[in-house]
């Protein structure tokens, strides 16, 4: 009789969420490969979404403490959160030591009461803090790594990815860190990016910020297919590869992107499935 794992489900509802990236690429992942990645991505979210909680702040330093607390504690206790069990019982938890997982909490806490970055490049060094421990989780699953300065340019990315896409759900996050000359270059404050409709100026924004973003990638993609082993890391390599095609179409028609009911249709699963192939 096949066992089922009661803490799938759980998993399930807090990183499948309907509509997101990884609903999205997980469709292309098999279950060995699907079997790590979900109760990583339900940790990513469970603890990621601490900070942007509409909940005083006091409130979320004691879930992060505890949090933290439940990462010191024993892994193997059947007494450990949920998405912890399932890290454990996926065979996960053996990759990801626990100075790894307390950088989640580290990137949570940067992210409460952030003040405005100055410039381009004291938000290149906020976000890319912050990508890269999203990225160093996904390396760890395989234990691969990839060289540190290409880590900071895809950490900058893949987080100034999130911060525009956020833009269109309920809970916008990381918009205090963008810098306060863009904002003025559009004459745009950061609490309207927070309301609806979006201001004037925001198509302009949204498209020097998929500009910038694009410029990351390509210096953290380059070569990152000859440093990693063939089959490593696929799922993230997709990810990446979905999250720059996404800036591309914003940079070419930045209010169809926001408008449309589903963020993914045909043409991405296609390119999915080709990029996949071209890896093997």
């Amino acid at each position: 009789m096949q066992i089922v794992d009661p803490t799938q489900g759980y998993c399930e509802e807090l990183a499948l969420l309907p509509g997101s990236q990884f609903e999205f690429t997980s469709r292309f992942l098999s279950g060995g490969q699907l079997k790590p990645l979900l109760p990583l991505y339900a940790l990513k979210q469970a603890v990621g979404t601490i900070p942007h909680a509409p909940v005083e702040d006091s409130v979320k330093w004691a879930k992060l403490k505890w949090w933290s607390e439940e990462f010191s504690a024993d892994p193997v206790s059947s007494s450990r959160h949920p998405v912890l069990r399932a890290l454990w019982l996926s065979g996960a938890r053996n990759h990801l030591n626990e100075a790894l997982l307390q950088r989640l909490i580290k990137s949570a806490i940067t992210q409460i009461d952030v003040a405005p970055s100055s410039d381009d490049k004291a938000m290149f060094e906020q976000l890319s803090a912050l990508g890269a421990t999203d990225i160093l989780l996904e390396l760890a699953l395989e234990e691969a790594e990839i060289e540190s300065q290409r880590l900071n340019y895809l950490g900058a990315a893949t987080n100034l990815f999130h911060m525009i896409f956020s833009l269109s759900t309920d809970q916008p996050s990381g918009i205090a860190q963008l810098p306060l000359s863009l904002l003025a270059k559009y004459n745009i404050r950061s609490e309207q990016l927070e309301q609806e409709p979006f201001p004037v100026g925001f198509a302009g924004l949204a498209g020097e910020l998929a500009e910038i973003g694009l410029e990351w990638f390509e210096k953290g993609s380059a070569g990152m297919d000859e440093s990693l082993k063939p089959g490593v890391c696929t799922h993230l390599q997709l990810r990446l590869a979905m999250e720059n095609r996404a800036l591309i179409k914003i940079g070419k028609n930045t209010d169809s992107v926001f408008k449309q009911a589903n963020r993914y249709g045909p043409a991405d699963a296609w390119f999915a499935w080709r990029f996949l192939r071209r890896l093997k």
